[in-house]
């Protein structure tokens, strides 16, 4: 509230022109079209008549400072976790190029109307995507990401374990980018896609960086979107140590709860397509 009142503060006093001399004219609001009037005040014992300024421009000031600030913070998240870095595979991945085969539909569906959508969902509201290796769950998290940033939203997608490890480099005091960058970055973006959850390592440092990332965006209603190979019950097990402590049991409980509790759970039942396309070439090379 206090940062919040300077900054109306800096914003008025920024529509005053000079207080050494006396305002002159008339002023009306070119927003509303209000005849604003005058206002006497002392100034190092000296009155001075000063024009003082509508409502309406003060917010619209205000408001376009803020709006300022927001493309300032979209920028820095857009340059410091830039998706056309990820490589020419995931750029190919669209709703376009996407394969519908036995299995895939819901998900599909939902994950389609979910990027059409995303600004009209509940804010908090995320989506798991869930199924066996290789059936397309990345596919479509990808699809998602370039349909909601295509429509103007900042948008992080991250595969667990490669966030997990460029946190973990920030320890390196050669590193440019530091551990709280990444984490603000993580918590401001509008969309955070967590690809392949579940897959990585679980040590008391992991569990606790997990605990950040995703409870920062609860406390936010700032959505994830989540792929795994295991299925929402099987993620709880996955969350805990190999020597849990009540501490660590708590944590995990807290990380699926939260997951569970903000996201659309739709399970992907296709066939590994990449299996499929390797039995395919195996049939064509032994002329099968």
């Amino acid at each position: 509230m206090q940062a919040a009142g300077n900054l109306i503060q800096r914003s008025v006093m920024s529509l005053i022109p000079s207080l050494t001399e006396d305002a002159k004219g008339e002023h009306h609001c070119p927003i509303c079209g209000r005849h604003v009037p005058k206002t006497q005040i002392e100034l190092f014992g000296k009155v001075r008549i000063v024009q003082s300024r509508c409502q309406c421009e003060i917010d619209k000031l205000v408001y376009d400072k803020k709006q300022a600030e927001e493309l300032i913070n979209k920028k820095n998240i857009e340059r410091k976790f830039d998706i056309s870095e990820l490589g020419q595979r995931f750029e190919e991945c669209t709703f376009n190029t996407f394969r519908i085969r036995n299995g895939t539909g819901k998900a599909h569906r939902l994950a389609y109307d979910y990027a059409r959508n995303f600004k009209h969902h509940q804010e908090e509201l995320g989506l798991l995507l869930w199924g066996i290796p290789g059936n397309g769950k990345s596919h479509l998290a990808a699809a998602v990401a370039h349909e909601v940033k295509g429509n103007g939203s900042t948008v992080v997608f991250q595969t667990t374990a490669e966030l997990l490890e460029r946190i973990r480099n920030t320890f390196n005091k050669k590193e440019k980018e530091t551990e709280s960058e990444i984490m603000a970055a993580l918590r401001d973006c509008d969309l955070l896609v967590l690809d392949d959850i579940g897959a990585e390592k679980i040590t008391d440092w992991v569990l606790d960086v997990m605990f950040r990332i995703i409870d920062g965006r609860y406390r936010k209603k700032r959505p994830i979107l989540y792929t795994s190979n295991f299925s929402p019950a099987d993620l709880l097990i996955r969350f805990m140590p190999q020597q849990p402590t009540e501490e660590d049991k708590i944590k995990a409980q807290r990380i699926h709860d939260r997951i569970i509790g903000t996201s659309i759970i739709v399970e992907n039942k296709a066939s590994s397509y990449r299996r499929e396309q390797a039995a395919q070439r195996f049939r064509e090379m032994n002329g099968a």
